[in-house]
């Protein structure tokens, strides 16, 4: 019987080893999910954060993406209006380059007969470009205004070249001086017979031959063979 207490004693004991290591155990896995859980609420919580920079982002990209949606709008306004007013222009503007064209070959038929063929065939070439279906509206504007701009250029020539005329003696080559679009005088080649263009006529006329000299001045100095100075030639109309 005195052995009795010594076995109760060791067996409890041995209970509360067992106890211990129990809540030991138990302890030890709870730290383990505390940390576990821990960790988890570090990732989640960073993984917030990234969501909330994702969230940001993407207003501020729908925000842009908006912007420019109406900055494209307004664009696609501003070239639509553009595209009706240019084919307004186009519509307004291609009757009048005919119209403009009609007026300079009716001016070139009643101007002083100078440069025939080149003109005739400025004139036929820019009625090929007003005719072209294909050809751009600014082409055809800049080819007139080209066509303009060298008539208007001819006013202010003074040139000398040497052609085949149709005079009261016959057919002779001789050389013509051009004085803008005021007058046009002729020499034979001999020198010996002088005349002008008389748009009143529409004929060759024939000068006295003391503006032979005159003439032959005029030539030389359109030609930079010699100084200019003043010279006496009849312009308007001859008193007869």
């Amino acid at each position: 019987l005195l052995g009795l207490p010594f076995a109760v004693t060791a067996q409890t004991a041995q209970g509360l080893q067992r106890k211990a290591e129990e809540t030991l155990e138990i302890w030890q896995e709870i730290q383990r999910m505390e940390r576990g859980w821990a960790e988890e609420r570090e990732r989640l919580l960073r993984r917030v954060d990234d969501l909330e920079l994702e969230r940001r982002h993407l207003l501020w990209r729908k925000r842009k993406l908006q912007a420019y949606i109406a900055s494209l709008k307004a664009d696609i306004s501003e070239l639509k209006r553009r595209l009706e007013e240019m084919r307004r222009i186009d519509r307004e503007l291609e009757p009048y380059l005919d119209e403009t064209w009609q007026r300079l070959s009716r001016f070139i038929s009643r101007d002083l007969p100078f440069l025939r063929e080149e003109r005739r065939r400025r004139l036929e070439a820019l009625r090929e470009v007003l005719d072209g279906h294909d050809v751009p509206m600014t082409e055809k504007l800049r080819r007139v205004l080209e066509a303009l701009k060298i008539e208007v250029q001819y006013g202010g020539d003074v040139e000398v070249t040497e052609e085949e005329l149709d005079l009261p003696s016959g057919r002779r080559t001789v050389q013509v001086l051009r004085l803008g679009r005021m007058a046009l005088f002729y020499r034979t080649l001999d020198g010996k017979d002088v005349g002008r263009f008389d748009p009143d006529t529409g004929r060759w006329e024939k000068l006295p031959r003391g503006l032979s000299r005159e003439v032959q001045r005029a030539m030389e100095m359109a030609s930079r063979r010699r100084a200019a100075e003043l010279i006496k030639l009849p312009i308007g109309r001859l008193e007869p």
